[in-house]
């Protein structure tokens, strides 16, 4: 009986040569020198010698971030320290990374928020919540939309029908069907009219009325529509993917191609690497700043280096 093949992740250098053995079902980059791995179901933590230094117990284990990480254990999610100690116990159905100070949870199907040190921003009593932007964010709590502040205060009562993110001082906010938008205080500064309102950028928002669509200023006057941006080209250590006929290559920033396109599928510059294929049925190389192969070693799958360091899948 023929062996089934099995795709394990690895970490190699800069040479092509393996750190850390093929051995993990999956595999994450390091993160304050720590890595999450899984070996069939369970998921723990390797340092860059690959060792153990959290055994796999988890069903989830996420990215370490100012000495936490996220897991989840008998389907609960808490939070522990880079020795495997839980710094927030697993007692939430859900929760998030921490973003400037704060997780969003769920429990029970409700949501709320927590600090780093597991306390209560926001009790968990709201039926969902937004992401904070321009330091509100909306709320929805009894079928009602309101906006909380970053210490959990209900800024902007619930009182709306929905609510979007505020953007450039402003947000839409619907009410017996008709979109609006009002101010950090909760006053309407364009009031309930519009069929659809997107959100203000530089100025202005696209909305439709009656029927009709429009720029308007925060005023509600028509404007003029803003300008077409080109496509934005990303640089990338100072190079950019470019596609020429069927085939990337890659430019400088004067727009010279320093790295004739003879790739199917070419991914930015990290770390002074670049992760090419050359058909769709090839396997991933990396090339360096030159175009040429530094190793000849080929994968089933790779990522970027991150801090010297490469995931990759091979077949064993």
């Amino acid at each position: 009986m023929k062996k089934e093949k099995r795709q394990l992740w690895g970490y190699i250098d800069k040479t092509g040569k393996y750190v850390i053995s093929p051995a993990f079902d999956d595999a994450c980059d390091f993160h304050e020198n720590l890595a999450a791995v899984r070996i069939d179901w369970q998921r723990g933590y390797i340092d860059r010698g690959g060792s153990y230094v959290i055994e796999p117990r988890f069903q989830f284990a996420g990215n370490f971030h100012d000495g936490m990480a996220r897991v989840m254990t008998d389907d609960k999610f808490g939070f522990i320290d880079c020795h495997g100690n839980y710094l927030i116990a697993p007692a939430f159905d859900k929760a998030s990374d921490f973003h400037h100070g704060l997780s969003m949870i769920s429990l029970n199907g409700k949501y709320g928020y927590i600090t780093p040190d597991g306390n209560y921003v926001a009790a968990p009593e709201y039926d969902y919540l937004g992401e904070f932007h321009e330091g509100l964010a909306w709320m929805k709590f009894n079928g009602k939309y309101g906006y909380i502040d970053r210490e959990g205060n209900r800024a902007i009562a619930p009182q709306f029908d929905n609510a979007n993110d505020f953007s450039d001082g402003l947000a839409v906010v619907m009410t017996h069907d008709r979109y609006g938008y009002i101010n950090r205080d909760g006053a309407f500064v364009l009031s309930p009219g519009f069929d659809v309102a997107g959100n203000f950028y530089n100025g202005v928002a696209h909305v439709k009325k009656e029927g009709k669509w429009e720029w308007i200023d925060k005023n509600g006057a028509p404007a003029a529509a803003p300008e077409e941006a080109a496509a934005p080209v990303e640089y990338h250590e100072g190079l950019a993917v470019v596609k020429i006929g069927d085939k990337y290559g890659y430019a400088d920033e004067s727009g010279a191609i320093v790295i004739a396109p003879a790739f199917w599928q070419a991914e930015p510059f990290c770390e002074g690497m670049a992760r090419v294929k050359t058909g769709p049925k090839s396997k991933w190389a990396y090339i360096d700043r030159s175009g040429t192969y530094p190793f000849k070693e080929r994968f089933a799958a790779a990522e970027d280096f991150s801090g010297g360091l490469a995931r990759v899948m091979t077949e064993i």
